[in-house]
């Protein structure tokens, strides 16, 4: 389901919006997690590419968004990797792009 794909594809990506994730969403494969209380859908153009950067390496690992949800103060995004899997963060790892740049070349 979280397979691999190209950096040009990231448009046509599955992803959820409006709303809150359920079990059945991540089960599809539109969202990434849910939250079972407590959480409110965020305002956000999604699918939407970023640059995760992990705190501990500072590595730059490409990412499309296919999720926003905010629980208490946190923004958290679900992530769509192009060498394949999924991944959670909280809004402040990331860096928001308009459009794929150089770093997302596969």
């Amino acid at each position: 389901m979280w397979e691999s794909f190209k950096a040009e594809e990231w448009e046509s990506l599955p992803y959820i919006s409006g709303r809150v994730a359920t079990e059945q969403d991540v089960e599809s494969g539109i969202a990434v997690f849910y939250i079972p209380d407590e959480s409110v859908a965020c305002d956000a153009v999604l699918p939407t590419c970023v640059i995760q950067i992990d705190e501990e390496t500072n590595e730059r690992i490409p990412a499309v968004a296919i999720q926003a949800e905010q629980a208490g103060e946190l923004v958290y995004l679900g992530l769509r990797y192009l060498d394949g899997g999924n991944g959670m963060c909280e809004l402040d790892e990331v860096e928001l792009l308009e459009s794929p740049n150089e770093e997302f070349a596969t």
